[in-house]
């Protein structure tokens, strides 16, 4: 079923495009309300827990698993997916926190590395245990063991559409 020829259905039709039949729509606004949702409600817990923003807490992560808890700021804006001034901007904040210290390169004057603290270590562990709390209540837990796998399928082939075929799902984002 198109959705009329009326809206949103007759413009794509004008425009060339072919539209969403029933379960294309279904699944699209699915995603829709589960992606926003989902990232809202894990941010909120984040904040009302342990003040911290979804994004910052992904930081946090992404520095305590690499070596010596440390990664170059644009390896790091890569790996924890935000432009490098929205991370210069985070890093400043958590900087000032005490969570994260920004070391300079030895080798290479312009370079810059983000180091996470003990304290910022501290926060981390202390965080993780709702988050992973949060994280299963509103993404793993609600799909049944082989509808998680087709699921986790079905995003890394999205995840592959986005551009990061490059990416392995256990390292990148």
């Amino acid at each position: 079923m198109t959705h009329g020829a009326h809206g949103y259905g007759a413009a794509m039709e004008r425009a060339g495009g072919q539209p969403l039949d029933e379960d294309e729509m279904r699944a699209w606004r699915a995603f829709m309300w589960v992606a926003t949702r989902a990232l809202d409600r894990l941010e909120h817990d984040l904040q009302r827990e342990h003040g911290l923003s979804l994004p910052d807490y992904e930081i946090l992560v992404r520095l305590s698993e690499a070596p010596e808890r440390q990664l170059q700021m644009t390896e790091l804006a890569g790996q924890a997916l935000v432009s490098q001034s929205r991370l210069t901007y985070r890093i400043d904040r958590l900087v000032r926190e005490g969570l994260v210290e920004r070391v300079p390169c030895e080798s290479d004057g312009r370079r810059v590395w983000a180091r996470l603290t003990r304290q910022g270590f501290a926060k981390l562990e202390a965080a993780y245990p709702s988050h992973l709390a949060s994280a299963r209540r509103y993404v793993i837990d609600p799909p049944a063991p082989g509808e998680l796998r087709a699921m986790t399928d079905a995003l890394e082939k999205m995840r592959v559409a986005l551009g990061a075929d490059d990416c392995p799902s256990a390292g990148c984002p």
